[in-house]
């Protein structure tokens, strides 16, 4: 039965185009977090760090009200190959911008694309798949992500290394081109059926019908608490992969890498899952799993305990996106999916919003190491209280299917 789900999946044209077109762009994009990281350090400290971050939150949480709406109303071929061709002009000039303003606001402009691709493909793909292979599809590309994020973070400390940021910053732009290029090429395409009347509301009916499940509920409001404090932690990072421990530009990046495979093992475990409790269950591991590989890097001395850290950060990670995004797309309707996965984005980066300054703030406070180490006992923490609501959650062990 495995083999045949798992044939059924790739025997689709689409399927073979859209994951890994977009896996190759997240490789891409990870090879453009190593180099930004890496320049914006040299503008400042944390603070810089900070701002950078942001830039990549902000317009998440800005386009709420109306991301998801466009990804409900309009033809997914149309809202695919605009938003990702943004993405590419912007990597491009991304490229060839040389301060910190003018590398802020060109994030903030890639990052609105995204905010609007990211729901649209979210949306998208149960579409291709059907129902009943949306897990394995969702385990699948994450697993894909995962291998091309490894790759991507490897590769871009040694490119920047190698040949300077720019490059590393184009190959970016070239994979948002190739990703537009399969936009147009996929034959399944989600829009809004002539005559029948859409249901109201943008972020509203999105996050309504998001809180409306009642397991959702629970796990949306622990996943908020959540990224309040293991995203803090970022702003930490390369201060601590850097100056604490002491590895130059591709060592960083392989710490990255690291995650990166620990990704891939915990979305690939997420997505052989086919029930709703297992799937929550996974997301508690998951944060739990981030929470003890945080803190595990917080007290690396050396290379090996901030390696075993970070492919344990990246395991929880993989597992709890996996199954979140299973969760939600299974859970919901149809017809809401851009404007439900578009407040959900929307919300967490909100949540990011809050945790990159009470970063900044810890990392200047406590250093880069206590910040690890508080933010990963908080998210074991966390993860603790999660548990318990969930249980206490009658309908945490209902199966509930898609409307």
């Amino acid at each position: 039965m495995k083999q045949t789900l798992q044939s059924s999946l790739w025997s689709q044209r689409d399927v073979r185009l859209v994951l890994p077109a977009r896996a190759l762009s997240y490789a891409g994009d990870a090879i453009a977090m190593v180099a930004l990281m890496l320049r914006v350090k040299e503008y400042g400290g944390p603070g810089a760090i900070t701002v950078l971050l942001l830039a990549f939150a902000v317009p998440t949480v800005v386009m709420i009200p109306v991301a998801g709406r466009i990804v409900d109303s309009y033809d997914s071929r149309v809202v695919l190959v605009c938003a990702t061709s943004l993405q590419a002009v912007a990597g491009v000039a991304l490229a060839f911008s040389h301060d910190l303003v003018s590398t802020v606001g060109l994030v903030c402009v890639l990052q609105i694309g995204q905010a609007v691709a990211g729901p649209c493909w979210g949306a998208l793909i149960p579409r291709i798949v059907g129902e009943d292979l949306v897990g394995r599809a969702t385990g699948t590309s994450q697993a894909l992500i995962g291998v091309a994020m490894l790759v991507g973070s490897a590769v871009g400390g040694v490119l920047v290394e190698w040949i300077g940021g720019r490059d590393a910053l184009l190959v970016d732009a070239a994979t948002f081109g190739l990703l537009a290029v399969v936009a147009g090429l996929v034959r399944t395409r989600r829009r809004p059926v002539p005559g029948v009347a859409r249901e109201p509301g943008g972020f509203s009916a999105g996050l309504s019908a998001l809180l409306g499940d009642p397991l959702l509920r629970v796990l949306v409001a622990c996943l908020w608490a959540f990224v309040l404090v293991g995203e803090a932690v970022n702003v930490a990072e390369v201060f601590l992969v850097t100056n604490e421990v002491g590895l130059n530009a591709a060592g960083y990046g392989w710490v990255l890498a690291a995650q990166g495979a620990g990704a891939i093992l915990g979305a690939w475990g997420s997505g052989r899952l086919t029930a709703s409790s297992s799937r929550a269950r996974a997301v508690l591991a998951g944060m739990a799993g981030i929470g003890l590989g945080t803190a595990c890097m917080g007290v690396a001395n050396g290379v090996v305990l901030l390696i075993v850290g970070a492919v344990i950060t990246g395991a929880g990670g993989g597992m709890l996106n996996a199954a979140t995004s299973t969760l939600i797309v299974t859970r919901v309707a149809e017809a809401v999916r851009g404007r439900v996965v578009a407040a959900l984005s929307g919300t967490v980066r909100g949540f990011s919003l809050i945790a990159l300054p009470l970063g900044g703030l810890l990392s200047g406070v406590l250093g880069p190491r206590m910040t690890f180490l508080a933010c990963g006992a908080a998210c074991v923490i966390g993860a603790g209280v999660a548990a318990v609501l969930v249980v206490r959650t009658k309908d945490s062990v209902v199966e509930v299917v898609s409307h």
